[in-house]
């Protein structure tokens, strides 16, 4: 099972916010259950960290959490499967924007999910996740669902 993470789900697991219980759970015990390899896209790990300085800067976390939260996503990097960026990625993800009116980086990031040929989709973005059913992924949004109920789908 491939497991692609959009960053507006990812993020959810450094910093406290809707969704954060669900997709530590999500990451630490449900998906061990299970055989299964992360992936993600090239644009997550700027996005990610552009929104860890963004919530240093706006005083959401602290410099201690920041500097632990950089360890902690570095390690997890490593462990996932990152698309390739080549110029087909690149067409597919305009092609994409114009089909859904998605934002550049939501485009790169389905595109992305469609590259590895994710068998779950996760994301908090609704026009996203809008976007990602209609190509046919199975997607679950850890904001509004529980895991359970997209098992239950496949």
């Amino acid at each position: 099972m491939i497991i692609f993470i959009d960053t507006s789900a990812w993020v959810k697991f450094f910093i406290k916010e809707n969704g954060t219980e669900e997709i530590q759970y999500f990451m630490l015990n449900k998906s061990d259950s299970e055989k299964h390899s992360y992936a993600a896209s090239a644009v997550t790990y700027a996005e990610m960290m552009a929104t860890f300085m963004r919530s240093f800067k706006g005083n959401r976390i602290t410099q201690d959490q920041y500097n632990q939260i950089i360890i902690q996503f570095d390690e997890q990097w490593e462990n996932f499967n990152i698309s390739e960026v080549n110029i087909h990625l690149v067409k597919r993800s305009g092609m994409l924007a114009q089909r859904y009116a998605l934002k550049g980086c939501d485009a790169f990031q389905l595109a992305s999910a469609l590259n590895v040929q994710t068998d779950l989709f996760i994301a908090s973005d609704h026009d996203l996740l809008k976007a990602a059913k209609n190509e046919g992924l199975i997607v679950w949004n850890p904001i509004s669902e529980e895991y359970s109920e997209i098992k239950a789908e496949r």
